[in-house]
């Protein structure tokens, strides 16, 4: 192979070790293409193999007196380059899955907030409809669906005959149905459209 047939001499290798930013520059532009090919094949992103191979670089000129001789640059370089490579596909990995886990909670907590507010829509409409009943129907429902309490206990309560409160409470229950039935149809049209 070219990169390891032109090797530097012992002189120069020495130089290098000593930190001459001209003998780093050969070896760079030496091994530089060959490098990047070889981490282009594994990261196909150009800008990913650019910066993986800068970094095998600079690790190579901060442990330059760690080598024994020229021919043990390549293979440093190398074996760098594919470790920074596997880190850098670790945290694409560990990114992925942070992003698809953020996105299922954002979804979750989405749909938990929508369906919070869906609720007190509903329970607002619901006020307001209440409120429209005539006064003593609002009085017969309210006491009935909120206070739980009996036809028989309303009756005697407000003293009404059994049967006028059970007719209260049904005509209040089909308005209250109506036009909340109308409202929620009216809500779900405005918040697609939107």
């Amino acid at each position: 192979m070219k990169f390891i047939e032109n090797q530097l001499s012992s002189d120069e290798f020495l130089r290098f070790q000593s930190g001459d930013e001209h003998i780093f520059e050969e070896i760079y532009s030496r091994y530089y293409d060959v490098i990047v090919q070889k981490v282009y094949r594994l990261c196909r992103d150009m800008e990913a193999t650019e910066d993986i191979v800068h970094e095998a670089f600079v690790q190579l000129f901060l442990n330059k007196t760690k080598l024994i001789d020229a021919a043990g640059i390549y293979p440093y370089i190398y074996v760098v380059t594919k470790r920074l490579a596997i880190s850098h596909f670790r945290k694409q990995v560990i990114k992925t899955q942070f992003q698809e886990q953020f996105s299922l909670d954002w979804k979750e907590q989405t749909d938990e907030c929508q369906h919070n507010i869906d609720a007190k829509d509903l329970n607002k409409m619901l006020t307001q409809v209440i409120e429209q009943l005539p006064k003593q129907q609002r009085l017969v429902y309210k006491m009935n669906k909120f206070e739980d309490k009996s036809y028989d206990e309303i009756a005697r309560d407000i003293g009404l005959s059994k049967n006028t409160v059970r007719n209260h409470i049904a005509s209040a229950t089909k308005i209250v149905r109506f036009k909340l039935s109308n409202l929620i149809v009216l809500l779900f049209i405005l918040k697609n459209l939107f």
